[in-house]
């Protein structure tokens, strides 16, 4: 459980940049909105976000022996993702720019 702990860590600084994250709301709403106007693709995508569920929980719930055995590689790795983003950050400063903005 402590991998999810440390992994995360980069994961959720990737996914807070607001340029990452506001793309991902637009994308997020135009789907919600392509669902709720359309209810044939309301069905399929509704059944396939169900089919994802069930996939991501039996590979999560699986893994997790190895997950445990792996944990010191894995914040190894984390720590040199999140010296990547410190990185990246300090080079890319549009990343921190919602996605209408950068130009």
């Amino acid at each position: 459980m402590l991998f999810f702990l440390s992994a995360a860590s980069a994961v959720n600084r990737v996914t807070s940049l607001p340029l990452l994250n506001s793309a991902f709301n637009l994308v997020s709403s135009a789907y919600n909105y392509t669902k709720e106007t359309h209810p044939y693709l309301s069905g399929v995508c509704s059944v396939a976000e169900t089919v994802a569920a069930v996939a991501v929980g039996s590979v999560v719930g699986g893994a997790q022996p190895i997950l445990n055995q792996l944990e010191p590689q894995i914040a190894l790795v984390n720590e040199y993702a999140c010296k990547g983003l410190d990185q990246l950050e300090e080079n890319l400063p549009f990343l921190q720019q919602p996605a209408d903005k950068v130009k």
